[in-house]
């Protein structure tokens, strides 16, 4: 059966709707720390399943406040493909351009960003933390994951 991409949705994690809201069982709030979740959010407006930051930080599985990424395979309608500690550049362009993947990169080894194209220098993603697009230099980039339905 053919993919048909659902409306791609820009968001931020400080937006008021669920910024106050806590990760999981931490004292983390999405505005705060939930850049990871808010991507995974943003992903689903993609594959068809949408739901919100708030959704998503009550209903997946985390550590503390960081994801546990198989949870996504659990509660969503795509799955975890897999998670990479480097900037694998030729994973990440395969993924960007497969309407049946996403791209997270994490950059400065601390924040996530969901990738939207591959230039020859970077990458131009959508920042959760504005929920605008903004450009990485390939050298930012630490680590990403990939989502696949």
């Amino acid at each position: 059966m053919e993919f048909k991409p659902g409306k791609f949705i820009k968001l931020s994690q400080r937006d008021p709707h669920w910024s106050f809201k806590t990760i999981g069982n931490s004292k983390s709030t999405i505005g705060a720390y939930g850049c990871t979740l808010t991507c995974v959010s943003m992903a689903s407006s993609w594959f068809n399943c949408y739901q919100d930051p708030a959704w998503m930080a009550k209903n997946l599985r985390y550590l503390n406040d960081l994801i546990i990424w198989q949870s996504i395979n659990e509660k969503t309608c795509f799955d975890f493909e897999w998670r990479y500690y480097k900037n694998d550049q030729a994973k990440f362009k395969e993924a960007i351009s497969n309407p049946r993947k996403i791209c997270m990169l994490q950059v400065f080894g601390r924040h996530w960003v969901l990738a939207t194209s591959k230039l020859w220098t970077g990458y131009t993603a959508v920042d959760p933390w504005t929920g605008t697009f903004k450009y990485y230099a390939n050298t930012a980039v630490s680590g990403g994951t990939v989502l696949k339905i």
